[in-house]
């Protein structure tokens, strides 16, 4: 059974690391560029940190699900969420957008998972809730920042949320429903807010501070979920 689970972890692990390259690069599913196989093309696939990083997680993972089972959702499902979620966090971290086929596909696979575990009613409510709540933040943010940069007379670039992080919203309130979606939100917004709080003491500290510097905000809306759903954490 561990080996089931380990081997489980390495195919995880290609399959993440193979959509995360593929991905950004065709917006399909297409053959990645160290294809076809050769000694020196997966030799130097095989060397990126990233790749190695990716494999180790996923196998640890994948051993952690053995050892710790959760009640809510069975094994199998367990991975595959967080395989959809390392995907959606490399590649907002490696090219800063959640692409629209990303999204489409996680509402999907995510709403069908909610359907199935509590019903179609509370999973509607909770992607709307998920959706309209990340969307206020987004047009305040938006709001705010031109607000900011036109009192210091700066150009304003973008916004600290961007329209793929109200779909990651959307996609992540299918799956935990109403009113888990609340918790998962919750927490990965207090984790963003950590983040940011210490990236600003250590940019002032270096003089390395720069004005609506953003960050990657779908690691922690993933980090927020994954945590509520091994946790079982679900407002009543």
């Amino acid at each position: 059974m561990l080996i089931t689970y380990l081997a489980i972890g390495i195919f995880g692990g290609l399959a993440i690391n193979y959509l995360a390259d593929v991905l950004p690069a065709t917006r399909r599913l297409a053959k990645p560029e160290w294809w076809p196989l050769s000694n020196n093309g997966l030799r130097r696939y095989f060397s990126r940190a990233r790749v190695l990083t990716v494999f180790a997680v996923s196998v640890a993972v994948a051993y952690l699900i053995y050892l710790y089972p959760t009640e809510e959702f069975p094994a199998y499902l367990l991975g595959l969420i967080l395989l959809y979620f390392l995907v959606v966090t490399i590649i907002d971290i490696e090219h800063r957008v959640i692409m629209h086929p990303v999204s489409i596909v996680g509402a999907i696979l995510m709403g069908g998972i909610g359907i199935w575990r509590r019903g179609a009613v509370n999973t509607m409510i909770g992607g709307a809730v998920g959706f309209g709540f990340m969307l206020v933040v987004y047009f305040l943010g938006d709001m705010l920042g031109r607000i900011m940069a036109r009192a210091r007379r700066q150009t304003w670039e973008e916004t600290a949320l961007g329209f793929g992080d109200v779909n990651l919203a959307g996609v992540i309130g299918l799956l935990m429903g109403w009113p888990g979606v609340i918790g998962a939100l919750f927490f990965g917004m207090l984790a963003a807010g950590l983040y940011s709080a210490g990236y600003l003491i250590v940019s002032f500290i270096s003089s390395q501070y720069k004005a609506f510097a953003s960050i990657p905000y779908a690691p922690f809306l993933c980090l927020g979920t994954v945590g509520a759903v091994i946790a079982g954490i679900y407002l009543v």
